[in-house]
């Protein structure tokens, strides 16, 4: 039996075929695709964990068809709404949620422009493609923001663990620049 964990993902957009070239995931057909991240996912995620979903499990003709990918996702899932996302069986979708784990505060959004404005935390979010990291990086520092769409995460969800590592690195690093050319890059930022 598993031990309960946190994890946060975002854009699965299962069953949409133009998201492969868009984003230049390494699958050669939607087929492909929803299998290997329908793989990833439950083998990443136990039936006791929580997952903070950040939006758009799936898209277009597919959205419809949202109750049956949920069908096929393994955890308790905490649905923060993207733009593609409707659903019949979820009894909320969230407009984002905040955290706040040890003195760290943390944002769950879809979009990070939809963040309270007087948020001072972390924002932790998706709909900024991974597919440009020097446009949407991972990790950006100076506006504190984490972007977890599903190519900045290898294509399954992360555990809320490691991105209080990451940030814990970034505050270190942007509050002294020194450490930058000596601290070895966390295994997750590594393409």
């Amino acid at each position: 039996m598993c031990q309960s964990k946190v994890y946060v993902a975002a854009d699965l957009y299962l069953g949409y075929t133009g998201i492969i070239r868009r984003n230049n995931r390494p699958f050669m057909d939607v087929e492909e695709m929803n299998k290997a991240l329908l793989k990833n996912w439950n083998d990443t995620v136990c039936f006791n964990d929580i997952v903070y979903f950040l939006g758009d499990i799936s898209y277009g003709k597919s959205a419809e068809d949202m109750d049956y990918w949920l069908k096929r996702l393994s955890g308790n899932i905490v649905f923060i709404k993207g733009d593609q996302d409707l659903s019949e069986n979820i009894e909320f979708l969230l407009d984002y949620v905040t955290v706040d784990i040890g003195n760290k505060h943390f944002c769950l959004v879809y979009n990070p422009t939809d963040a309270p404005e007087d948020f001072d935390g972390w924002i932790i979010h998706a709909h900024s493609y991974s597919h440009d990291f020097e446009k949407q990086p991972f990790v950006d520092c100076e506006r504190k923001t984490i972007n977890i769409s599903l190519e900045a995460t290898d294509y399954r969800p992360i555990e809320f663990a490691e991105i209080e590592g990451i940030v814990s690195w970034a505050d270190s690093i942007y509050s002294e620049p020194d450490y930058l050319a000596t601290y070895e890059v966390p295994a997750i930022m590594q393409n």
